[in-house]
């Protein structure tokens, strides 16, 4: 959508006025023979540069009459003039932030917004420029100082929409990434509902409200970027966020779903450890030996002294000695022992130990 302003510049004629012929001495010595500030208005009207429109056409207007066909005529080209200046600053201010180049917008925008504010779009284009420069508290101040205007002129802002959303977004994701929940959670709402296919507004928006401990719409705006699956770098964060989520919900058929999934997503990634401890709690729960073996057995070796990781010895130790796999029974359930420190299966394990050193290894406990 163009951003361009309509301003209509109707072409002046530039007026032959007749000025009373200037009386003087013929003996007035040549220093005291001036131009005549008709003239010089005149002058620059037809060459056209409006900066000296202004300065010479201007200070006529305080010495005619507002009845003064002459006054209407300067009146008329300074007019003209200031418009024209201000539709090529507009001019500058938006095509060099359509450029990136961000030094003349910084100083083209703030120019045209002192003498037309009405131009609010100039703040979005100083918010990008702030951006490109890396100032994003000023960014941020821009881009709000945008929306609040285009609140205030909403015949304008219907002409805006794609620009109001973007520069929403872009503060609502700047709050998050500064931690400001408390603004980032209500534009983030505005986002995603919005635009319901904006994954990276759910992410953030879900984020934000696990801070906050509100596990339930959390739960709800992960599951809305799952059903999306988009190719963000987010994604398996979300799936192991919201899989830990149903875990501690109890809704282990939903959380075993997402927590593999993350594990298709990153195997060897930040939160795989983790993630093969509930998963292998979610298998001992449905009997599950080989799913606990390979689960409970991944998060041992990544992290032997877990608090989980006595359960874990002790639960692949018992399918082990089961499987009469005498080996890695005891070394499972050596591990227990050096953590059991008075767990009531000790005694368990220690008659285990003895029939495994003496050669009995059978099964069935």
């Amino acid at each position: 959508m163009s951003l361009r302003s309509n301003i209509g510049l109707p072409l002046l004629l530039v007026a032959t006025l007749a000025f009373p012929a200037l009386a003087l001495s013929a003996a007035a010595p040549p220093a005291l023979l001036q131009e005549d500030p008709g003239e010089v208005c005149e002058a620059a009207i037809e060459s056209q540069v409006w900066e000296d429109v202004i300065a010479a056409c201007e200070p006529l207007l305080s010495t005619h009459d507002e009845s003064d066909p002459a006054y209407e005529f300067y009146k008329e080209n300074v007019d003209y003039a200031h418009t024209t200046i201000n539709y090529q600053n507009q001019q500058q201010c938006m095509e060099s932030a359509q450029a990136g180049a961000w030094d003349t917008t910084l100083t083209a925008c703030p120019a045209i917004l002192e003498v037309a504010p009405d131009f609010f779009v100039a703040h979005l284009f100083l918010g990008f420029a702030h951006q490109g420069t890396g100032n994003q508290e000023q960014a941020i101040g821009s881009f709000q100082e945008f929306l609040s205007a285009a609140d205030a002129n909403p015949e304008m802002a219907a002409q805006l929409g794609e620009q109001i959303a973007m520069a929403r977004r872009t503060v609502a994701i700047a709050r998050s990434e500064m931690g400001d929940r408390a603004a980032a959670i209500p534009l983030l709402r505005q986002v995603a509902e919005a635009d319901p296919s904006d994954a990276e507004a759910h992410f953030r928006l879900g984020y934000a409200l696990l801070q906050e401990d509100d596990d339930a719409a959390a739960e709800e705006s992960f599951a809305a970027v799952i059903a999306l699956n988009p190719d963000i770098p987010q994604l398996p964060q979300v799936l192991f966020l919201a899989g830990q989520l149903a875990y501690n919900a109890q809704e282990f058929d939903s959380a075993a779903e997402r927590l593999n999934r993350y594990l298709e997503a990153e195997p060897e990634g930040q939160y795989a450890t983790e993630v093969h401890w509930m998963l292998g709690f979610i298998a001992g729960r449905s009997t599950d030996e080989n799913g606990m073996m390979r689960h409970y057995g991944a998060a041992l070796q990544a992290d032997p002294n877990n608090p989980n990781a006595r359960d874990a010895n002790y639960s692949l130790g018992v399918i082990a000695f089961n499987r009469a796999q005498c080996n890695t029974a005891l070394r499972y359930f050596q591990a227990f022992m050096r953590l059991a420190r008075g767990d009531s299966r000790a005694a368990d394990v220690e008659d285990m130990i003895l029939d495994i050193e003496d050669g009995v290894c059978e099964g069935g406990f």
